[in-house]
């Protein structure tokens, strides 16, 4: 239907004249019924309003438009869908020309700048709410109560016609890739190539066009039209800017314009906001130099009439002599922009003041309508010390260049993500910070999915192939100065994995991703946000603490924000103890901000700030929402839509300009009052319900799209619909989709390729999520939803693999969902994110146990095929998950389970694989015969993970009996496998470091060699570098230098051949160690810290651990006792925070060293003390043997002279059981020699002094030794 003259919209605009019309809509003068006054009135095209997916784009234009608010964008003031189904926004009315008239008559340098500034600062506004122009042009510029050239008004932003909401909604446009959408005249390269992925930099090209045609008079590429000057802005260069007559150019403005200008939207700025900064100066200029003054010859005759054309999509140039159109500006606004005063650029752009949000009419019906913008614009009220709280925080990062993290906590509902929301919209708007954000939400997968979205938008490799990822972040890396990082393979595999086994750690995936991090905030201060941290995994807590660790020592300027649910956390006990873990960091690098509910004074505010209310009114809802925002809000909607409100027009004395709104009946209003927030929810839709008269049918809608996952493609819910083959449902389901939309109980959401909807808040999900469905019906919906999911993902279902997986396990298809939680565990173990992938495993074995029926470990026989084909899995399969779960289960410390999958392993296995069976020998096509390569290479990894289990319990001899039996299984099948070999090796080894660390080194020795005869044999490069290496640790602790030295050059030279950075750092360490040991002090300092950057590097904190003792080891030894006492500290803080017991016993042992140098005995002993409680029995003989030495030095120094006796003498035992030379123990036993001679007891000094020179001698080092001779041949004399 036509619309009209005098036709009145919605019941509340009557038409008065069509102004203009664009590509989707018309633009209308309208009169606004019940408040008097005119607005523009924008209306979906009727011939196009059938069209779902431009409805969608309209209403996502409305929705962007109206989060926008600031003095150079034009007002949207409300929108909605008329009884016809016509789509409408309501905006501000205009009185003023375009800009297109300034290109005409010629403006100053001084306005010319001053537009400039409020183009940006307008931009500036809408890039830190997500939202992109990209139809930016001389006639979407109007100038309010502008009398050109003199006065210019308020430039003021129309038309976000084809915006795009990058941060909130969708991050594919309406368009399909390839097609250009805006003005010819005023494309960015990019937009003119069709791409999809459009960022500020596009609107600061823009800007950059407008400004060349305003100092040139005509634009960059003439009157050229359509694909012609498409091309042109593609291809060809912009020609050199020539000033139009009587114009002043500087060469900073020059600069300015040509480097917006730039083809690659990586050589712009960006965002608006920087390149305001550095408009900055040249506004200065232009405020002080005369010639900034001097208004330019026109390029036609000047009249005074001029017309602004509010919308267009059209490239028609400016065309004089029609009417105005208006706007209610004030003057004031309007003379103090004409003096220079009105939006100044920030003389600090970061010390912006906390913005006041408008005020729309409140009085007036419509804004109470559920279409209306009310609840989208409402104020941020209250807050105000969190908010300063935080601002300071920002400021701090980025003033003294530090890091920083807050951990904001409160219940669902008082405001955390809209709080963190005006932060990032803050920083962006006044360039302190560039803002990531990434969420997590209820049941998705990926434990670290949050971190990978901040990453993707860092990185700006949203729905790029892996391909151009790589080019991308090695760009990135580049421009951060780090283009030889390896770090940059490292991010691409996170991103992109390309199906390859990836030897990175979980620390290496956290060091990689806080060095990028680093990386990119010392390039430009970041603020990052984590969204709903409490559904995260457990990967990301640990992350959160390795980064605060890391904040503490390494200044680069990053604020990150994890918002966090109270009532959720609490239902992850794990999760929790880990964020709480953070605490210890309070002060330093870490922050808690814990929001309450709002007190009396913040509620009653935030009621005046949706519509004001009588007293009574706003008291009986501030105590049925408990001061909860977002029940308060959802109370008024709700009184609101059930017409329990009235107006009274009565002014009150507060505000003599408007009314307020009471109850009908106060008390019926408070008994109709739903209690709680998930009451509310449940009301409001069926209020919805019952107004649209849908009949339940959004409601069926809104579960189906909870069952599929809290995010999902537009895609995905229509094919739910398609494969439900429900006809009316199917016929419906664009019209019921758009009520979803406006009514809010859906919003956009960023996603890659198509349209990406959630929830409006994660309440209302679970909700939906708990209705009760019989047991069919919700099989079915999990059904529809993994068939919806697989075929609607294309290459990126692999990414959803646990999803999908999840729906096929609660539709009862074990074995497919078997399949898909495979595919995903695979994917995770290649990404990197093993606790998610042993998860996965976990849940693969259990899938495989119920379907065979195992039970109370009656584990199915390897040779019971047949059992395993009924279920649709080869007993290769089975074994090799079940490995694959205790291997990573032994990785993260979980033994006991670890040992379960893998004697599970062995006891399936069985005696049949026993190779010297009398009853029945296996030759090699016997074994072939009975046995894969797949199941006795698992049998041999389970009883390998076994003995490295009971090594690290420090049960040695389980240890070895495990490691033998390896030895001589995979010897046995080698015959038939020759890979096995590689396991036997890796056996021997395992046994060469038990002998080597119980100090049995002529047996580690040997079997270290045997190793590496048959890792030559078999010309494995890096099982001979391993195997040198651990000769090269037994030649060291035998005080055999030389023989040590060389062996681990040729380990690390072997390394460096097959590039495996950890041999390598592993080598540099020890070569280190034992230049330490030498007293080679600066050639240990450089291989220690050699050994650091690449232990930082693969995030290997142990190493990095060891690295930082070793450097304080030789501060100590050069009388630096504050500097050792820093580099242990570091040390402490790094093997506490991963669990290594040991290690933390080693550096309080070189601790209490030090207190001893320092002469602080009392610290010594507590130390020394605390070291050996943690060090019992002779497991360690190494640390044990340090620890007494210097106990019993401290103990003779304290004037303990018993009890230090009794230490030395258990010490010298384990010394003649274990020699080991080192030289913290020849110090503490030449000094108890020097006390036991002040004592008169020469025997016993001349004993102690005798042992600590055969270290000395050990040790190679002569002065020391001479000393000590010196000392016994003075006393034998």
């Amino acid at each position: 239907m036509q619309v009209q003259v005098g036709q009145i919209i919605h019941g509340r605009y009557r038409l008065i004249e069509q102004v203009s019309q664009g590509g989707v809509g018309t633009i209308w003068r309208a009169w606004q019924q019940q408040t008097g006054g005119e607005v523009a009135l924008k209306l979906l095209r009727p011939e196009m309003s059938s069209l779902p997916h431009l409805r969608r784009r309209f209403a996502r234009e409305a929705r962007a438009a109206s989060r926008l608010s600031h003095p150079n964008i034009a007002q949207v003031f409300d929108f909605g869908v008329d009884d016809t189904g016509r789509m409408f926004i309501a905006m501000e009315l205009i009185e003023g020309d375009p800009v297109n008239r300034c290109i005409e008559t010629g403006m100053s340098t001084l306005n010319v700048v001053l537009l400039a500034d409020s183009l940006l600062a307008g931009l500036a506004h809408a890039h830190a709410k997500g939202v992109i122009h990209r139809d930016l042009k001389p006639s979407n510029i109007l100038l309010a109560g502008s009398a050109l050239p003199e006065e210019m008004g308020v430039p003021k932003l129309v038309d976000f016609g084809i915006a795009k909401v990058s941060f909130e909604s969708s991050d594919t446009p309406e368009t399909n890739h390839g097609e250009v959408v805006g003005t010819p005249r005023y494309m960015s390269p990019e937009q003119a190539s069709g791409e999809s992925d459009l960022g500020p930099q596009t609107d600061i090209y823009n800007v950059g066009l407008i400004l060349y045609e305003l100092i040139t008079g005509k634009p960059p590429f003439g009157n050229q039209k359509g694909l012609a000057v498409m091309s042109l802005h593609v291809h060809e260069a912009v020609p050199p800017m020539v000033a139009r007559e009587g114009l002043y150019l500087s060469p900073q403005l020059r600069a300015l314009v040509m480097r917006a200008l730039a083809k690659e939207p990586r050589d712009r700025w960006a965002t608006a906001a920087e390149c305001r900064q550095d408009l900055v100066p040249i506004l200065e200029d232009a405020r002080t130099n005369p010639l900034a003054l001097q208004i330019p010859a026109a390029t036609t005759p000047r009249t005074k009439a001029s017309a602004a054309i509010i919308a267009t999509h059209q490239d028609a140039p400016f065309e004089p002599g029609a009417d105005k159109t208006v706007f209610d500006t004030p003057k004031s606004h309007l003379s103090a922009h004409a003096s220079g005063t009105l939006n100044q650029p920030l003389e600090t752009p970061y010390r912006a003041p906390v913005p006041v949000a408008p005020r729309v009419d409140r009085n007036d019906p419509r804004s109470l309508s559920p279409l209306g913008p009310l609840f989208q614009q409402v104020p941020f009220v209250g807050r105000t010390y969190e908010r300063n709280q935080l601002w300071e925080i920002a400021l701090k990062v980025r003033e003294s260049r530090v890091g920083f993290q807050v951990l904001l906590h409160g219940e669902a509902g008082v405001g955390k993500t809209r709080l963190s929301t005006w932060l990032r919209e803050q920083c962006e708007e006044h360039g302190v910070l560039r803002a990531h954000m990434g969420a997590f939400t209820r049941g998705a997968s990926g434990g670290l999915r949050g971190l990978y979205e901040v990453l993707e938008h860092l990185f700006g490799t949203r729905g790029l192939s892996r391909a151009e990822v790589e080019e991308r972040v090695a760009w990135h890396m580049e421009r951060w100065g780090r283009a030889d990082s390896e770090d940059t393979g490292a991010a691409v595999e996170f991103l992109r994995p390309d199906g390859m086994e990836q030897n990175l750690s979980t620390s290496a995936l956290f060091a990689t991703v806080a060095r990028i991090f680093e990386f990119a905030s010392l390039y430009r201060p970041r603020l990052i946000l984590l969204d709903d941290v409490h559904w995260a995994g457990g990967e990301l807590a640990e992350f959160l603490d390795y980064l605060a660790v890391e904040m503490r020592h390494r200044k680069f300027p990053m604020l990150l924000i994890s918002t966090i649910r109270t009532e959720d956390l609490a239902e992850r006990p794990r999760l929790a103890a880990q964020l709480n873990g953070l605490s210890r960091y309070v002060g330093e690098s870490v922050e808690r901000i814990d929001l309450a509910r709002f007190g009396r004074d913040d509620s009653y505010q935030l009621v005046d700030a949706i519509f004001p209310c009588d007293p009574a009114l706003t008291a009986i809802v501030y105590e049925r929402s408990d001061g909860n925002p977002l029940h308060l809000m959802l109370l008024l909607r709700y009184l609101r839509e059930e017409k329990l409100l009235e107006f009274n027009p009565e002014p009150t004395p507060e505000d003599p300009h408007q009314g307020y709104w009471q109850a009908r009946d106060l008390e019926l209003a408070r008994a109709a009052m739903p209690p709680s927030l998930s009451d509310l929810f449940h009301v409001r839709v069926q209020q919805v319900e019952e107004r649209l008269g849908t009949n339940g049918a959004l409601t069926d809608l809104l579960v189906r799209a909870a069952v599929i996952r809290p995010r999902f493609s537009f895609d995905m819910l229509a094919r739910v619909v398609e494969l439900e083959r429900n006809a009316e449902r199917l016929e419906n389901f664009d019209s019921l989709f758009d009520h979803l939309l406006s009514e809010g109980l859906l919003i956009e959401v960023a996603g890659r390729g198509g349209d990406w909807y959630q929830f409006s808040h994660a309440l209302l999900r679970d909700y939906f999520l708990r209705q009760r469905l019989g047991p069919g019906l919700q099989r079915t919906l999990h059904r529809l939803a993994a068939e919806a999911m697989q075929d609607t993902l294309g290459s990126r279902v692999t990414h959803y693999a646990l999803e999908i997986a999840a729906h096929w396990r609660a539709a009862g298809r074990n074995q497919r969902a078997l399949v898909w939680y495979g595919r995903g565990a695979q994917s995770l173990r290649i990404s990197s994110l093993y606790r998610q992938a042993a998860a996965a495993y976990k849940i693969c074995v259990e899938l495989m146990d119920t379907e065979m029926g195992v039970q109370n470990g009656d584990y199915p026989s390897v040779h019971d095929h047949a059992r395993f084909a009924a279920i649709g899995v080869s007993v290769d399969d089975y074994v090799e998950t079940v490995n694959h779960l205790g291997e990573l289960l032994e990785g993260f410390g979980d033994f006991e389970p670890a040992e379960e999958a893998f004697r599970r392993i062995v006891r399936m296995v069985g005696r049949s694989a026993t190779p010297d069976d009398p009853q029945d020998p296996l030759d090699d096509a016997k074994i072939k015969e009975r046995f894969s390569e797949i199941v006795l290479r698992s049998l041999g990894l389970s009883w390998l993970g076994l003995g490295h289990i009971a090594w690290q319990r420090g049960d040695f001899e389980g240890a070895c009996w495990a490691f033998e039996k390896v030895r001589a299984l995979m010897a046995a099948y080698a015959g038939a496998y020759p890979s096995l070999r590689a396991v036997e090796e890796d056996a021997s080894r395992g046994l060469a470091r038990v002998f080597w660390h119980r100090g049995e080194y002529a047996q580690a020795g040997q079997i270290a060699r045997s190793a590496l005869a048959s890792a030559r044999e078999r010309r494995s490069t890096q099982a001979e570098a391993t195997s040198l290496w651990i000769i090269g640790e037994v030649d060291r602790m035998q005080g055999e230098g030389e023989s040590a030295r060389a062996h681990y050059a040729a380990a690390m030279e072997l390394f460096r051949q097959v590039d495996l950075p950890s041999g390598i750092a592993r080598s540099l360490l020890s070569m280190a160690q034992l230049a330490r040991h030498h007293k080679i002090y600066d050639e240990a300092v450089t291989l220690f810290q050699r050994a650091l950057g690449r232990y930082e590097s693969l995030g290997d904190r142990r190493g990095a651990g060891q690295c930082y003792n070793g450097l304080g080891d030789i501060a100590r030894y050069q009388s630096r006792y504050e500097d050792a006492r820093t580099d242990y500290t570091r040390a402490i803080e790094i093997y506490q925070a991963i669990g290594a017991e040991y290690d933390v016993a080693v550096v309080y042992t070189n601790l209490g060293i030090t207190a001893i140098a320092m002469a602080d005995y009392e610290a010594a002993d507590e130390y020394l003390s605390t070291a050996s409680e943690m060090i019992a029995g002779d497991q360690y003989p190494y640390v044990q043997a340090g620890i007494e030495f210097n106990l019993a030095l401290v103990k003779a120094l304290r004037g303990d002279a018993d009890q230090s006796h009794q230490i030395l003498e258990d010490v010298l035992n384990l010394a003649e059981r274990f020699p080991i030379a080192d030289f913290d123990y020849a110090q503490p036993l030449e000094r108890l020699g020097m006390l036991r001679a002040d004592a008169g007891k020469m025997s016993e000094a001349v004993a102690l002094w005798k042992k600590a020179a055969e270290i000395y001698r050990d040790l190679q080092l002569a002065e020391d030794l001479e000393r000590v001779l010196r000392l016994i041949d003075r006393e034998a004399l």
